[in-house]
């Protein structure tokens, strides 16, 4: 699972930086909560979540569910960005709405495979 969560985590994560580049950031990415460029930039939000994986060699020894945290809240952000393109992110076969439809899945898997372990017999 933890190597799943992982691999989940690196299209939204390329995504992000391939839009930061684009935006000419002061910050190569690494969101300041004491910059007015930061904290007014319409990348706020993704360029705070990318600090937090800032190092992504790090992240792989974090817990799972902490893992999966971050897997929901870049799930949020492709949906966002699925919205803004308007498609029909349950039938378009684009990168974005597959990646999110199969993240979904795997939030899915998680929260089973963590609900199955913490009512498993200790006896």
């Amino acid at each position: 699972m933890r190597r799943k969560l992982l691999e989940a985590l690196t299209y939204p994560r390329l995504l992000i930086l391939e839009n930061i580049d684009s935006q000419d950031c002061p910050h190569d990415g690494l969101f300041d909560s004491s910059c007015d460029r930061c904290r007014n930039c319409e990348l706020r939000q993704e360029c705070h979540w990318l600090s937090c994986l800032n190092n992504f060699s790090e992240f792989a020894s974090k817990p799972t569910y902490t893992m999966n945290a971050s897997l929901l809240f870049s799930i949020n952000l492709i949906e966002a960005r699925i919205a803004r393109m308007q498609h029909d992110s349950k039938a378009c076969d684009c990168e974005s709405c597959t990646w999110a439809r199969d993240a979904q899945q795997l939030t899915r898997e998680f929260q089973t495979n963590r609900l199955d372990y913490q009512y498993r017999s200790t006896h």
